[in-house]
């Protein structure tokens, strides 16, 4: 009965026959580990469609939203993370499958005659696996891949005549956006992707035929030739073709545990950031989303062309020390569509050349020549960037990276508004702060840590080159307001010593009345330091509603503020006009002395020569003439008070303990 039920099922679906097959197949043999690379090739294949078809079901091509479905995919889904980490690494290590399987047909000669269309469909399963890298890099919609693609894609308007219309039909306009986003994932997946499929198919064909036209060859004496020769499949070769797939599949896992791992062993050299949820640290590094008005400088290719951006980056050093770029401007033509041309041609000849002997051996020795050269400039273009020391503002550059890459992920758990993530940087204290600080303060206010202090990690100290004002290194603290009465620090560079101030009334108050007052008071001006600082953390000044109590105002009378400075004292009446201490270094307060600091609120018109505002410029005193909008001096105030959104993990035990809604 069983018999008949295999009889019927052959003639129906030929499915025994098959396994018959099957069992029976025979695979050339050889002792050399090259026979296993076709294996591994279509199982990284077979992990780039299974990977690529889960992320293609979460994957929005759009400037605003390509980065945050990325993000969920990363941190929301889970094991999403894992599939983005197995698709990135099984894409990268595929070109180094197919360039040693490419290698090792050179130099054994299996590239001659009958096997010439199985060397070259398997250099266009090369080609087509680095064109997938290269669009690939662009969907993730990160700063670096943004910028690392752009510089790539403008090499086209380096080609005559064409290279211009070129460009627009990648990017769908004159510049990178939503349309080259589809363009990119069109040619990632259908012409990429499945023309890649085509060509294994094609290349699996070719070394089929190769086989059978090998094991009909006969020598003279009739009998098959030893390279021809086969063993069959199952099961001791089926069984290390398995080994190799799991040997090939715990590399990529590792690749994808590689940053915990590394720390694990050296914390101090592979740092994470310990206040970023775990999925940050696993798969593939999730950078900041992109900016089509910036461009980050530090962007570099990935690991599959370092060896060709070195090369077109190569210096030569001049007599006098100085170095000059072998390839300058344009001639970047040359390394770029010239020689890799002219080698891309070579390869396609490789069967043609090596039909006779010395043929070979010449394509042996240009071959190895090539594998040497490609590794010596890969190496060289990690061993340019990250040790030598010429080089500390690339590694500076990526780092601020790093660090923006971070805050992203932070600020992302807050919620994406339509406008896309780029909206959530681009309005954050701690990311534009700095940057606001650089281009309109830097100029005279120094931002180091002061005498004695070391620097905050949210605080990256910022050069002043010409200090001619006070330093702002975190402001809303008792030390940096008890400076103003410390009769030392007051004169110090990090106060009044740049500053027209340095021979004014309160320097000479400090060190003179202020300083035989503290011989009987000293524990009073503690306690008006801490006063202000109090002052200092408040969002706005105090309403009428809620006055200090009458101990604090008479810490100003007991001082004389009063005489010079508005105060919460009744009838209050300063002699001279200096800033007002109501509400002193408030954020309310901060953001009107950097509006206008010739306001009656703080130094008044100017009335003399050391008296009155020094040299700050009102950057909002009105719309028309305004030097900042009132949205970035709110964001430069928020940063120089350490006000700005922070991601805390929280633990299973304490999302249990915590009130419903929070």
């Amino acid at each position: 009965m069983l018999d008949n039920f295999l009889i019927w099922l052959d003639d129906r679906t030929a499915v025994p026959t098959l396994i018959h097959k099957l069992r029976h197949w025979n695979v050339p043999k050889t002792k050399c580990c090259g026979k296993f690379f076709p294996t591994l090739v279509m199982f990284a294949f077979f992990l780039q469609v299974l990977t690529g078809v889960l992320l293609w079901a979460f994957y929005s091509p759009s400037a605003q939203s390509a980065w945050e479905s990325l993000f969920y995919l990363q941190f929301r889904l889970p094991g999403g993370w894992m599939i983005r980490g197995i698709h990135h690494f099984s894409a990268q290590l595929l070109p180094i499958l197919l360039g040693f399987y490419l290698l090792g047909l050179a130099v054994s000669g299996r590239y001659r005659a009958p096997r010439e269309f199985v060397f070259w469909t398997a250099f266009v399963l090369f080609l087509f696996s680095l064109a997938s890298s290269l669009t690939g890099d662009l969907l993730s919609w990160t700063l670096s891949g943004f910028s690392a693609t752009l510089v790539r894609v403008r090499f086209l308007q380096m080609l005559p005549f064409v290279g211009e219309p070129l460009f627009r039909i990648v990017c769908g306009g004159p510049e990178f956006g939503t349309l080259t986003l589809l363009r990119f994932l069109v040619l990632h997946i259908l012409v990429f992707g499945g023309g890649f499929f085509t060509f294994l198919v094609l290349w699996r064909m070719a070394d089929h035929r190769a086989g059978q036209c090998c094991t009909a060859a006969k020598d003279a004496a009739g009998k098959t030739q030893d390279t021809c020769q086969g063993t069959p499949l199952f099961p001791n070769e089926f069984l290390k073709r398995c080994l190799a797939v799991l040997l090939f599949t715990a590399v990529v896992l590792l690749l994808v545990y590689r940053l915990p791992v590394l720390h694990s062993l050296r914390p101090q050299t592979f740092t994470i950031n310990e206040n970023l949820p775990r999925e940050a640290h696993l798969g593939v590094h999730f950078g900041a989303p992109a900016d089509p008005a910036g461009f980050y400088d530090a962007a570099r290719p990935e690991w599959s062309f370092r060896a060709l951006y070195h090369f077109c980056n190569l210096k030569i050093k001049n007599a006098d020390g100085t170095e000059t770029d072998v390839f300058p401007g344009e001639r970047k033509f040359i390394p770029i569509f010239v020689v890799t041309g002219c080698l891309a041609v070579y390869i396609i000849l490789i069967p043609v050349i090596g039909r006779l002997r010395i043929g070979h051996w010449f394509n042996v020795l240009a071959v190895l020549f090539l594998f040497c050269a490609l590794s010596y400039l890969t190496y060289a273009s990690y061993y340019h960037d990250y040790f030598e020391s010429s080089m500390q503002p690339f590694r500076d550059d990526e780092a601020a990276a790093q660090r923006q890459a971070d805050r992203a992920v932070e600020l992302a758990f807050t919620g994406i508004p339509p406008t896309g993530a780029l909206t959530l940087l681009q309005n954050d204290p701690l990311t534009q702060g700095p940057a606001l600080y650089q281009q309109h303060c830097a100029l005279c206010h120094p931002f180091t840590p002061l005498a004695g202090e070391q620097e905050h990690p949210d605080f990256k100290a910022i050069p002043c080159e010409t200090p001619k004002a006070p330093n702002l290194y975190n402001p809303v603290r008792k030390d940096w307001i008890s400076g103003f009465l410390d009769q030392k620090k007051i004169r110090s560079a990090d106060y009044f010593a740049n500053t027209k101030f340095n021979t004014g009334t309160m320097v000479g108050y400090v060190r003179g009345e202020l300083k035989e007052a503290l011989e009987d008071n000293e524990a009073e001006l503690d306690k008006l330091v801490v006063f202000l600082e109090s002052e200092a953390r408040r969002t706005a000044s105090r309403g009428t509603a809620e006055l200090p109590k009458a101990p604090e105002n008479e810490l100003f009378a007991a001082f004389g503020c009063g005489q010079c400075h508005k105060t919460y004292e009744a009838n209050n009446k300063p002699v001279i006009q200096a800033p007002d201490l109501r509400g002193y270094m408030s954020r309310d307060w901060m953001i009107g002395i950097i509006a206008d600091p010739e306001s009656k609120r703080f130094y008044g018109p100017p009335v003399g020569k050391d008296k009155g505002n020094d040299a700050m410029p009102a950057f909002y005193r009105s719309e028309a003439d305004a030097v900042m909008t009132q949205a970035q001096i709110e964001t430069l105030v928020d940063w120089l008070r350490g006000k700005w959104y922070r991601f805390q993990k929280v633990t299973a035990a304490e999302a249990k303990m915590q009130p419903l809604g929070q």
